[in-house]
């Protein structure tokens, strides 16, 4: 139950994020079906992401950069991956900050998520949850943390890779 909770709290949360960063076709919103290396240059830390999945699941990082109104832009970026082990590393600016989630696609009771993320080799968040039930109609099965900003490590709640 405290998975499903997480899930339907993350749902909102992004359906939040994509009200604030605006609609796809904003002409500084960009979309990528795949984990980028480098996002605009990089230059302010490196995200690494360690995950693991026993079904089918979906990768999502956003990235978020603030400016004048007009200035602001934003990435989506998405991996559709088979269950097993995966990773990514990511060249980051400073003051980019966004969501990182892992989604199930079609799990099964029994099904497990697990991720480490680390900012310059720091690990500032480490999740795993495990379906014990079947899946109701609605709901999610997934992880999911946000950052105020990735180079520096800070989380939503201020918390950072040295703390």
């Amino acid at each position: 139950m405290k998975g499903l909770l997480k899930s339907a709290a993350g749902l909102a949360l992004v359906l939040g994020w994509w009200t604030l960063t605006g609609p796809p076709d904003d002409p500084n919103h960009e979309s990528e079906s795949r984990i980028p290396s480098a996002v605009w240059g990089g230059g302010g830390g490196t995200l690494s992401i360690e995950a693991d999945t026993t079904s089918a699941a979906q990768m999502r990082v956003s990235f978020g950069e603030k400016g004048d109104e007009g200035d602001e832009r934003s990435l989506d970026s998405w991996e559709d991956v088979a269950a097993g082990h995966y990773s990514w590393t990511i060249d980051v600016p400073s003051g980019v900050g966004g969501y990182v989630e892992l989604s199930a696609v079609d799990p099964k009771q029994g099904d497990e998520l697990r991720w480490t993320v680390a900012v310059n080799g720091e690990s500032v968040d480490e999740q795993s949850d495990r379906l014990e039930g079947p899946l109701e109609k609605g709901y999610a099965f997934g992880l999911q943390t946000y950052f105020d900003e990735y180079a520096s490590g800070t989380l939503e709640d201020g918390r950072e890779a040295a703390e």
